[in-house]
């Protein structure tokens, strides 16, 4: 759910899952808001050719699923909420023993800023460049994530 001035900066999701047996190959999203609009914000943009390249707005309107690819390549976003209200949307990931793509590699999730948003673009690459750097050293991360569903439990 994102309400009024939430937003996602274009981004690559991680690759693998938590333990790095499986790679990430498709994203879903299905908008449950009845009734919003387009210019209320909040819509999925892909940026096809990278950050500098311009996005495609994908309207976020009410019982619409877009299924997305996930690789080193499918950089996304979501756009400014403008209006009152929530914009509620259902993400679903699915994960495969071999990546989508054969050139693809582990990653981090990756946010970039905008086209407009030069020193935060600066910070964020750093931002992913050290957290790399981290998993590089510590391949499962640093802590054990506690949030994660485990289906023997």
């Amino acid at each position: 759910m994102m309400g009024k001035d939430q937003y996602l900066n274009p981004h690559l999701d991680n690759s693998h899952d938590k333990d790095r047996n499986r790679w990430r190959v498709l994203n879903l999203l299905y908008y449950v808001t009845p009734d919003w609009d387009e210019p209320n914000g909040g819509n999925l943009e892909l940026w096809p050719n990278g950050v500098e390249g311009g996005q495609t707005t994908i309207h976020s309107r009410f019982n619409r699923l877009a299924v997305m690819a996930t690789h080193n390549n499918s950089w996304h976003s979501v756009s400014p909420i403008k209006a009152d209200g929530f914009r509620c949307c259902v993400s679903n990931y699915y994960f495969a023993d071999e990546a989508l793509r054969s050139d693809d590699s582990f990653h981090v999730t990756s946010f970039r800023g905008r086209p407009e948003q030069k020193v935060r673009d600066m910070v964020l690459r750093a931002d992913a460049g050290a957290r790399m750097a981290i998993r590089k050293v510590f391949t499962k991360g640093v802590t054990e994530a506690d949030h994660v569903y485990k289906r023997d439990q």
